[in-house]
């Protein structure tokens, strides 16, 4: 009677061993020095978050999150008058500026059928996403494009207000662009998706620093921008997939256990100042990343 209970047990036991062990073997071969690129990340680009399985006195659950950014499309009718405010333009989702037509069919999307202006229902609203290879800029030329609107917008205000302190909501205005120049000077993401691809080797001799740049895993989809007069196709981020990395024990005294969100993007206003650390995050030759050192304090 207990023979096939004992047999399911242990079954079940070898099922789970050779599990662990084909875990363990896809780790060691992904973390095969040297590793494929290593970034030095902080607080900006890092959110501290907890799994639902943390406990009170227990801090297994630990782990980060990262904070991206994207550079997206403007769009038509604020862009000719001038009213595009920089935050809207690097946030954290939305399409892709760079992420259009031409590069959708060179990733293997069928664009040939022209968007609608009117008609949601239509082909690129049932084409399904595609796993692709993305490319991470760390403050590279994309950061630096989105620090330079946010000091021009500001600028621009200042001009305007300066010529007509009576203008309905200036005032208001100005202090926005001000605060949103000091967020994207000392506190949103400086971490960007800038290209994405087919083949690893391709991207890798484009983007050659590994030190600033990184290559992961993740999925793309078409979206039809529409403004009631036109309609443009570019493509959308569905997923990264190494968006969340592990804090083992040993580094863990580096990150603080601070538990609130942090405003990553598109939020013009300054919050309080989180605590500074530093982590280094390596990414192996399966593109999954893992901690290799970090420290409390700016780098």
């Amino acid at each position: 009677m207990n023979r096939p209970h004992t047999s399911l047990i242990a079954a079940g036991a070898l099922v789970l061993a050779l599990t662990n062990a084909f875990v363990l073997v896809s780790v060691s071969s992904n973390r095969r020095q040297p590793p494929e690129s290593v970034l030095t990340l902080t607080e900006r680009e890092l959110e501290p978050q907890w799994s639902w399985m943390w406990r009170e006195g227990e801090n297994s659950g630990l782990s980060l999150r990262l904070q991206y950014r994207i550079e997206s499309v403007q769009r038509p009718r604020l862009a000719a008058i001038g009213e595009e405010e920089p935050f809207s333009l690097y946030g954290n989702f939305g399409p892709i500026a760079w992420l259009d037509r031409d590069k959708l069919a060179a990733l293997g999307f069928d664009v040939v059928a022209p968007p609608s202006v009117a008609n949601e229902d239509t082909h690129y609203e049932r084409t399904r996403g595609r796993d692709v290879l993305l490319v991470f800029e760390l403050d590279g030329p994309v950061r630096a494009r989105a620090l330079q609107a946010a000091r021009d917008h500001l600028a621009r205000l200042e001009r305007e207000n300066a010529a007509d302190p009576e203008r309905p909501a200036s005032a208001q205005r100005l202090q926005g662009a001000r605060q949103a120049l000091e967020s994207e000077e000392h506190d949103v993401s400086r971490l960007f998706i800038v290209d994405a691809g087919l083949d690893e080797t391709t991207l890798r001799r484009r983007y050659a620093d590994r030190t600033h740049y990184a290559i992961v895993h993740g999925n793309i989809r078409p979206f039809v921008m529409r403004d009631g007069i036109s309609a443009n196709v570019y493509g959308v981020v569905t997923a990264v997939r190494c968006d969340s990395i592990n804090v083992p024990l040993q580094f863990r005294a580096a990150v603080p256990l601070d538990r609130s969100p942090h405003a990553v993007a598109i939020v013009p206003a300054r919050t309080e100042k989180k605590p500074s650390f530093t982590v280094q995050v390596a990414f192996g030759r399966h593109l999954e990343p893992w901690i290799v050192a970090s420290h409390i304090g700016p780098t």
